[in-house]
């Protein structure tokens, strides 16, 4: 399914690719860039840096930056770890 979009685009490559993206991979992108600026506000809340969540969750710093990165595709147990690494919940889904 090829989406359509408004954007003009000066290169045709570009816009070709932008054309291409599909309403669920714009969907999925933009969830996942929700998480990712949920996870950097509580950071900012909480006066800590990408380096403490690195120390709580275990992780490598190089992976936690991934986190922040374009197109990262945050896993129900990455955010889990995150989430309790954090005390306060990233995602919430209605009951």
């Amino acid at each position: 399914m090829k989406k359509e979009t408004n954007t003009k685009i000066y290169s045709p490559i570009l816009q070709e690719a932008i054309d291409s993206i599909t309403p669920q991979e714009k969907a999925a992108f933009d969830l996942n860039f929700s998480i990712s600026e949920k996870i950097y506000q509580i950071l900012q809340e909480k006066g800590m840096t990408k380096r403490d969540l690195a120390k709580l969750t275990g992780k490598k710093e190089s992976e936690v930056s991934r986190w922040f990165s374009f197109g990262h595709n945050f896993t129900c147990k990455t955010i889990a770890l995150i989430q309790l690494a954090l005390g306060v919940p990233i995602v919430q889904v209605a009951q």
